[in-house]
Formats: C-alpha cells, sequence, structure tokens
C-alpha cells in the first residue's frame, strides 16, 4: 500500500520531473523515499478534508463525508455522542486505510459548548511494523474539524 495519496504522488511526481528537467537527473524522480513524517503529514491531511467534507457532497460517493456537525456542543445526551463516536471511525475505517485499528473517543475534558474534541487512537505501519499513533480532533462551533497529532 502507498503512504501518500495518489494526487500527493503524482504531484510529488511532477514537481521532481521539473527539478529533474533542470539538471538532468530523471532517475531522482522515482527513488523519493517516503518517511514516518510524510506519512503521518499526508495522513492528517487527508483525514482533515476527509472530515470536513459533508455527507451527499461528493457525486462520486454519496456516503463519503460526514454529517453537518454545526449543531453540536456541550449539550448532547451518551447516545448522541456515541453515534458520533461512530460515524467518525467508521469513515475512517473505511476511507483512511492506512490507519489501522482506529478508535474514536469523546475527550469530555476539552469538550464545551463551543465545540467538541475526540481522540483518534490508531496504528500507523510505514513498513513492516506497527507503530501507535493518538491524533487530536476538534469540532468547532461551526462545525469544522480540525486534526492534529497528540503532540502538537
Amino acid at each position: 500500500m502507498h503512504r501518500d495519496r495518489l494526487l500527493e504522488r503524482v504531484s510529488q511526481w511532477e514537481q521532481a520531473a521539473q527539478g529533474a528537467r533542470s539538471s538532468g537527473d530523471f532517475a531522482r524522480m522515482r527513488r523519493r523515499e517516503t518517511g514516518t513524517t510524510e506519512l503521518l503529514r499526508s495522513v492528517v491531511s487527508h483525514l482533515t478534508r476527509l472530515l470536513n467534507t459533508r455527507q451527499g457532497f461528493v457525486p462520486l460517493d454519496e456516503s463519503f463525508g460526514v454529517r453537518d456537525f454545526t449543531n453540536l456542543g456541550g449539550g448532547m445526551n451518551h447516545g448522541e455522542i456515541a453515534d458520533v463516536e461512530q460515524q467518525l471511525q467508521s469513515m475512517i475505517e473505511r476511507y483512511e486505510p492506512r490507519l489501522l485499528h482506529a478508535a474514536v473517543r469523546l475527550c469530555r475534558e476539552r469538550s464545551d459548548a463551543l465545540g467538541m474534541s475526540f481522540t483518534v487512537e490508531a496504528s500507523i505501519a510505514p513498513g513492516p511494523n506497527e507503530y501507535p499513533l493518538q491524533l487530536a480532533t476538534r469540532i468547532d462551533a461551526r462545525g469544522q474539524v480540525r486534526v492534529h497529532t497528540a503532540d502538537d
């Protein structure tokens, strides 16, 4: 499985080809090593786009994206919270296969009337080994989702 999304790879090849044309080194175009940092950056970027896309707005796949989160807030009951956790988790499992064993949990201590915070715990495998990963996800009052590593 590739570490970068298809359009990211195409963009990288185009950039490498432009650099190769000026230096004459075409072999450099395919030798790019992608490390864990680039993989993580790509996953976070893709999750941010996925979770900010509203369901029904992608003509190729009507189920791509998540429901409108603008009415979320501190007043949700346990069933609604479990519903949001399940929806986020199933979107991640379906559309971000580079994250393995994903689990989404509400962070009650960081959630308030202006937004909700979730933790995404998963594994990532840049090579033969899996590494644990924790991502912080914040849904603000406008329904916008921010995703970043727990260290940021």
